[in-house]
Protein backbone atom coordinates (compact mmCIF):
# COMPACT_ATOMS: atom_id res chain seq x y z
CA UNK A 1 0.00 0.00 0.00
CA UNK A 2 1.08 3.08 -1.04
CA UNK A 3 0.69 5.99 1.50
CA UNK A 4 -0.05 8.41 -1.05
CA UNK A 5 -2.98 6.55 -1.83
CA UNK A 6 -5.74 8.86 -2.22
CA UNK A 7 -8.55 6.19 -3.86
CA UNK A 8 -10.49 6.40 -0.31
CA UNK A 9 -10.33 10.16 0.83
CA UNK A 10 -13.55 11.47 1.12
CA UNK A 11 -13.12 15.14 0.03
CA UNK A 12 -16.50 15.79 -0.36
CA UNK A 13 -17.12 15.48 4.09
CA UNK A 14 -13.35 17.63 4.28
CA UNK A 15 -14.96 20.26 2.21
CA UNK A 16 -18.25 20.55 3.78
CA UNK A 17 -16.05 20.14 6.79
CA UNK A 18 -14.36 23.59 5.68
CA UNK A 19 -17.52 25.55 4.98
CA UNK A 20 -18.88 24.90 8.52
CA UNK A 21 -15.33 26.29 10.02
CA UNK A 22 -15.61 29.38 7.75
CA UNK A 23 -19.09 29.79 8.36
CA UNK A 24 -18.60 29.47 12.34
CA UNK A 25 -14.79 32.06 12.32
CA UNK A 26 -16.88 34.66 10.04
CA UNK A 27 -20.03 34.57 12.47
CA UNK A 28 -17.51 35.19 15.43
CA UNK A 29 -15.49 37.68 13.85
CA UNK A 30 -18.91 39.92 12.55
CA UNK A 31 -20.24 39.14 16.48
CA UNK A 32 -17.14 40.74 17.79
CA UNK A 33 -17.07 43.57 15.18
CA UNK A 34 -20.53 44.89 16.13
CA UNK A 35 -19.64 44.81 19.97
CA UNK A 36 -16.73 46.93 19.03
CA UNK A 37 -18.83 49.20 16.93
CA UNK A 38 -21.61 49.08 20.07
CA UNK A 39 -18.62 49.88 22.07
CA UNK A 40 -17.54 53.20 20.45
CA UNK A 41 -21.09 54.67 20.55
CA UNK A 42 -22.02 53.93 24.16
CA UNK A 43 -20.70 56.14 26.64
CA UNK A 44 -18.56 55.10 29.55
CA UNK A 45 -19.63 57.17 31.74
CA UNK A 46 -23.57 57.47 33.01
CA UNK A 47 -25.32 61.01 31.80
CA UNK A 48 -26.86 62.58 34.75
CA UNK A 49 -30.85 62.59 34.70
CA UNK A 50 -31.25 65.85 36.44
CA UNK A 51 -29.79 69.13 35.28
CA UNK A 52 -26.92 70.52 36.62
CA UNK A 53 -26.70 72.16 39.95
CA UNK A 54 -25.45 75.40 40.85
CA UNK A 55 -24.86 79.45 39.04
CA UNK A 56 -24.29 79.46 35.45
CA UNK A 57 -21.35 80.48 34.27
CA UNK A 58 -22.61 83.36 32.05
CA UNK A 59 -25.13 85.52 33.20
Amino acid sequence: MNRFDFDNLDTDYYVERGYELRRQYVAQASKSLVARIKALFTSSTPRPSTPLQGTPAHS
